[in-house]
């Protein structure tokens, strides 16, 4: 059993309810103090949150993590209904890990089928879902090259939870993968014939003869098309050639027997109308830049995308919003689509048009700049020709709270440590800072302590001196206190 890597452990928490998501909160807590930690803040359980949370307490090792995460569900498994469970029955061990060994809630997590979900209303889920398999990572050379590898015990159906590439195997083997880059090969063909419809895999497998059928993913919406017009192409040193599936599935097509080297699923442009495309939407929130800042990005449902823009808003820094990633319906290449709100907002540019860009190549994003996001922010996504709203959004006051926490994980020392000296001289109103953290941070004692001083700069330093045993989310919650009381003084501190 391998422990989730960050992506794969928020992906799975997102995936469930709001129920499944307090239970699974409370018992981490439980772990967390018997391991010395502070308690877990008493608010709404928030997916990120609890994510960099463990990530911190495990200080990022994968086998402690796993260790939590085991523990935890043991906790689940003996209450009278596991959060985990979908009755109740106690789940027998070793089947009950969804978070540590990959088995799902059903709550809808829109990021991909093989992580618990249907990507479109119009097309039925997949029949006999396969054994998820979480790969071993290895880094390439340049840091930025990732190549999977896992070894698959012996014969079954296994999908990738990195990928949603899928194997059947006749025995045990090692297989080894990557996603390639269409662009260093589409030149030995003519492109306005076919569309890419799908991820490019360089696949290597050890004993190649062991691998029956791959399943390689598409993000294509097939109700009502002709899914003879989906070809795979497979790229070997003397050109391109086009093999026919063996099997057109909603989410997959499958290919048997393969030789191996680089696959990809395209489909044919012969006639109208357009192919309907599963599509989602990213949004992030850029940490650096002034006021609130986001990016929004519409992309088909295509992992390597979705993975190529993550890695590009993380050295920004950004961090994902939690917000539901799939669109209403189904979307078409070439469409144009345009921001709704209510609130103060500048869009730029003011139109996005949905492309087939591939993961390789930067991607199109709407940036929608803020000044204040302090009652939250909801806005729509419309459809510019027909004015139908295909996707909608509500960002919280909160999660400026996360991003400030991401902020510091991913460059420096937090706000509050960093500007210590300029806060306990400039900061006038303790007392009702004092107020806001008062429970979740502070105990009535300690403020007793701090209020008996007599001035302002002296009840400041008497609050940093406990600063220094505080983690991030205390931290979160000082800066999130101080900026509700003097947002100028922030600002400027900022640099904004």
């Amino acid at each position: 059993m391998e422990a989730p890597g960050r992506s794969d452990l928020l992906r799975k928490l997102k995936a469930l309810g709001k129920e499944e998501l307090e239970g699974f909160k409370d018992k981490l807590s439980e772990v967390l103090l018997e391991g010395g930690s502070e308690p877990i803040p008493i608010t709404p359980a928030d997916p990120a949150a609890l994510t960099d949370l463990l990530l911190r307490h495990c200080r990022g090792d994968s086998k402690v993590v796993l260790k939590v995460l085991e523990d935890v569900e043991a906790r689940l498994r003996k209450g009278p209904k596991s959060h985990f469970t979908h009755s109740g029955d106690e789940i027998p061990p070793g089947e009950g890990g969804m978070l540590a060994s990959g088995k799902q809630s059903r709550k809808e997590d829109p990021t991909g089928d093989s992580w618990g979900t249907d990507k479109c209303k119009l097309c039925p889920r997949e029949e006999d879902p396969p054994e998820e398999i979480h790969p071993e990572i290895i880094w390439g050379p340049d840091g930025n090259q990732e190549t999977y590898r896992v070894h698959l015990p012996g014969a079954g159906s296994f999908r990738c939870s990195e990928t949603e590439l899928g194997f059947d195997v006749r025995a045990a083997m090692t297989v080894q993968y990557r996603y390639g880059f269409w662009d260093q090969h589409l030149s030995v063909w003519s492109t306005p014939k076919w569309m890419i419809a799908g991820p490019l895999f360089s696949i290597q497998a050890d004993p190649a003869g062991a691998v029956a059928a791959i399943h390689l993913p598409h993000f294509l919406c097939l109700r009502g098309a002709d899914t003879s017009r989906m070809q795979i192409a497979h790229f070997i040193e003397e050109g391109m050639t086009l093999e026919k599936p063996m099997q057109v599935r909603p989410f997959h097509a499958v290919l048997e027997n393969p030789s191996f080297s680089l696959y990809g699923v395209v489909w044919g442009n012969r006639s109208k109308p357009s192919i309907l495309i599963h599509s989602i939407v990213l949004l992030y929130w850029a940490l650096k830049m002034a006021k609130t800042t986001l990016h929004l990005y519409i992309i088909p449902n295509d992992h390597s995308r979705f993975k190529a823009i993550d890695d590009y808003e993380k050295k920004c820094p950004s961090r994902l919003v939690s917000t539901s990633l799939q669109t209403h319906k189904p979307l078409t290449f070439d469409s144009r689509y345009v921001v709704s709100s209510q609130s103060n907002i500048e869009v730029t540019p003011k139109e996005l048009e949905f492309c087939n860009i591939q993961a390789e190549c930067l991607q199109s994003y709407m940036e929608i700049y803020t000044k204040d996001i302090q009652w939250g922010l909801e806005f729509s996504l419309i459809e510019k020709i027909n004015k139908e709203p295909i996707w909608e959004a509500h960002v919280r006051p909160e999660d400026a709270t996360l991003s400030v926490s991401s902020a510091q994980t991913q460059t420096d020392e937090h706000f509050v440590s960093q500007h210590q000296e300029q806060l306990i001289q400039r900061v006038m109103a303790v007392d009702s800072i004092l107020d806001s953290l008062y429970g979740p941070v502070l105990d009535l004692e300690q403020i007793q302590s701090i209020r008996a001083e007599r001035s302002s700069m002296e009840k400041m330093r008497k609050l940093y001196e406990l600063v220094p045993k505080w983690d991030n989310d205390c931290k979160d919650r000082l800066y999130q206190a101080v900026k509700e009381k003097h947002r100028h003084l922030v600002e400027e501190l900022e640099g904004i």
